[in-house]
Order: structure tokens, then sequence, then C-alpha cells
């Protein structure tokens, strides 16, 4: 186990400070949001069963739970936003597993384009150093990208892929289930995920994202995502870093079905396919190509980091909002899913 995981252990907001990274190229051309000028502030009640039902204006309950940037938009429009007043300059903000759907962004158009023929293909076929395990005779991209791998959490694999050598994990892996028998939520699919998309395509991860997508929609600040500069490979399982509004137009991207001002980036059916409530499995547990599922009336959804990054869409009522939190347990356990579509309701109003 690399030795830097000994002492961090856990990905915090400080590692984009301790490791190497690579930069993502931003667009030419920046896209400003327009700002709306708000005749109403927003509130948020019962986002927690542990609290009395009590109505807090937004940037109380914001600054409570030590948020650093809080952003909602509306058909293009800035309607609310938040920065802690502790923040003096801007420093790109690690988004942690948000990155997981820019990496199902980039398998969707890998596909498109012709580098991976089908999510149900086997891994082993794009990754032939996995031939030690009768398991890997059943395992497929798709199991991967819907976390039904059946591999064991093992904390040299992800300290190898977060801090290490990416390509260690390869050799090393564990199964504690087949494939597809149960959803286990694992970090090291998307590591694997990752190679797969940089041997097809014969690019890094976040050149290939940059290229095909970051720096098509807009993106203005200054963003960065983990590199793995021994064995030379993005590291998927997280580690980008990017500011609000910024993540605003990811965000966006997929609530138009993949097009940004009229140029179609992501094939319509993956997005369409990854946002539905039943998976590409034929499961409805919530969790689809990375991105969290809401409730199948309301249409709406969001990628998700540990420390309650977020990033909601809701293509309903033309809604996006951001959130990127510093380390708060209390967040974990809120109704968050509740507190934004309150949010969102509150912004046909103003």
């Amino acid at each position: 186990m690399t030795r830097q995981a000994y002492f961090y252990i856990v990905p915090d907001e400080k590692d984009v400070n301790r490791f190497k990274y690579e930069t993502v190229k931003t667009a030419d051309t920046c896209h400003e949001f327009k700002s709306t000028a708000v005749n109403k502030p927003f509130y948020v009640t019962n986002w927690t069963s542990e609290e009395p039902l009590i109505r807090l204006p937004l940037d109380d309950f914001l600054e409570n739970q030590k948020a650093k940037y809080f952003l909602v938009i509306k058909n293009d429009s800035i309607l609310y936003q938040y920065t802690d007043k502790k923040i003096r300059s801007y420093n790109p903000v690690p988004s942690f597993s948000i990155s997981k759907s820019f990496v199902s962004a980039c398998l969707g158009i890998a596909l498109k384009e012709g580098h991976i023929k089908s999510i149900n293909d086997l891994v082993k076929d794009y990754l032939p150093e996995l031939n030690y395990h009768e398991n890997f005779n059943t395992l497929t991209i798709n199991h991967l990208l819907n976390q039904k791998s059946g591999l064991k959490m093992r904390v040299p694999n992800v300290a190898d892929a977060y801090y290490g050598k990416v390509e260690n994990v390869l050799p090393t892996l564990v199964f504690h289930a087949k494939p597809g028998e149960f959803f286990e939520y694992m970090n090291i699919n998307y590591t694997l995920l990752g190679l797969i998309i940089e041997r097809t395509t014969k690019q890094d991860l976040h050149t290939y994202f940059s290229n095909h997508i970051w720096s098509k929609i807009g993106t203005c600040d200054s963003s960065i995502w983990g590199y793995d500069y021994k064995t030379h490979h993005t590291r998927a399982i997280g580690a980008f870093a990017g500011s609000a509004q910024d993540y605003a137009k990811f965000g966006i991207l997929y609530m138009n079905g993949g097009k940004w001002n009229g140029e179609q980036l992501i094939d319509s059916s993956w997005v369409k396919a990854s946002t539905a409530p039943v998976n590409s499995l034929g499961e409805d547990v919530g969790y689809n190509n990375s991105w969290f599922i809401g409730e199948e009336e309301l249409g709406d959804y969001m990628a998700l980091g540990m420390y309650r990054q977020q990033i909601y869409i809701n293509p309903k009522h033309k809604v996006v909002i951001v959130s990127l939190m510093k380390f708060n347990k209390e967040n974990l356990d809120l109704r968050w899913w509740e507190i934004l579509r309150q949010i969102t309701m509150q912004s046909n109003k103003i």
C-alpha cells in the first residue's frame, strides 16, 4: 500500500494541494450565467428528523451546515448564490465522486465513437490482465457502471487508485460475490472504467473529458484532475476539482439531453438511459450509470460526492443546484432530496 495512504486514508478537500494533478482545459469562450433579481428569499424546513418543524432562511441553513458554495440556476439564470464568508480567493473545489458521472459521460461518448462496442462486453476483453479469477469470465462493463461487480472493498486497492500506482490495482482484485449478485457501491469499479476508456481511446481520461465535454460547455475557471505520473493514468476514482458554476454547466448539459448550444456532445439516448428510474441491468435501485435517481414522477436526479458535493438536476422545472460542502458529519444524514426539491419549487415563485 502506498505510503501516503497511511496518513491520508480518507480523502478530503486538502488533497488537491497534496498530490499531483493535471490541468483540465476549459473553454476558449467562457459562458456567463445571467443574474436574476430575486424578490423573495429561499427557506428550508424539515431538513432532519431530529429538528422540530421550523423555517430557516437558506443563508442561515448553509452557514450552519458549513457550506462552501451553493448555487441555484433556473433557465440559465442564477437565482441564488452562496459563498462561505471565509473564502477570499478561488481555488478549485474537490467534487469527490461527482467525477464518476464524468467517467460515465466519457463512456457514453466512447461507445458512440466505436471505441467500446457495448456495455455488456466483458471487462477482460479490454483489460486482459484480469484473467486470474473465474468471475472475470462474467464481469461486464455494465456491472462496473452500475456497482454490481462483486469486487471486495480493499484498502490497498483504493489507496493505489487514489494515491499510488493505478495499475497496481489490476493484479490484486478480490471478489466476495459473483458479478450481478447484489448492489454495492465500490470506488474501484470506476478506476477500472477509467482504464478501459484510456486504453480504448488512447488518451488520458482528463484529456478525453476535456476535449469532448469540459472545453465545450463554456467552462471558465481553472480545473484539475488527480494524475498518476508513474503509470500515467488519470485518477478516475475521484480527485477532480473545479468551480460551482462550471459544475452547474455539466448539470445543464445533462438536463438538455447532452446538448450544449445546439451541439450534441453526449448522445441523447445515453443521457436518457443513464437518468431513467430503471438502469441498464433492469433494476430500480435509485442508481443508474453513476447517477442517483430521485422519484419517477418528479424526474429528478443528481451526481453525488462523499461530503454532499451535489449536482442536482430537475428537468421538469429547468433547475440545476450545486452544493459544495465542507466535511460535516451532520450533512450526511440530512434530507437532501427534500431540501433540494423545496428550493426547486420556491424557484417557480420568485
